[in-house]
């Protein structure tokens, strides 16, 4: 059983990231397209990376997380490798936030984004990704009792 959850945590979370990644780089793209027809299957390839990628591999790899945490409690909830790990989790969590708002906005020509903002975008959400990494893999074994 522990197992099988920790396949879906990992391939939840290799979703996410995927599909914020995608999104990210299809919205830096959008950015530079002028053609209305171009910029409609842009802002629809976004979506498609959010809603088909990014929100069902969240709610995989936060859901397994959850239930791989009852499954040793006493354990997980001391470790400190884990509550570094949640703090980049949270960070996640609002970097998709604010890939799927900004991203919806702009396709709908409420707001306009700077190359420069998208491409922050993109190195936070790789930074944060080798973050939660380096606190689960390594962590675990230089910051257990």
């Amino acid at each position: 059983m522990v197992a099988w959850l920790l396949v879906l945590h990992i391939f939840g979370f290799t979703l996410w990231i995927s599909g914020l990644l995608m999104t990210t780089l299809v919205l830096l793209r959008h950015i530079g397209e002028s053609a209305p027809e171009a910029r409609a299957g842009l802002a629809g390839i976004e979506k498609l990376g959010l809603r088909a990628m990014a929100d069902p591999g969240a709610l995989l790899a936060i859901l397994a997380g959850i239930l791989l945490i009852t499954t040793n409690s006493s354990y997980y909830l001391h470790a400190r490798w884990l509550h570094i790990k949640f703090i980049f989790v949270l960070l996640l969590i609002a970097l998709h936030v604010v890939v799927g708002t900004r991203s919806k906005a702009f396709a709908s020509g409420r707001i306009t984004l700077d190359r420069g903002y998208v491409r922050l975008l993109l190195i936070v959400i790789v930074l944060v990704f080798l973050s939660v990494l380096i606190a689960t893999l390594p962590g675990e074994v230089l910051l257990t009792r």
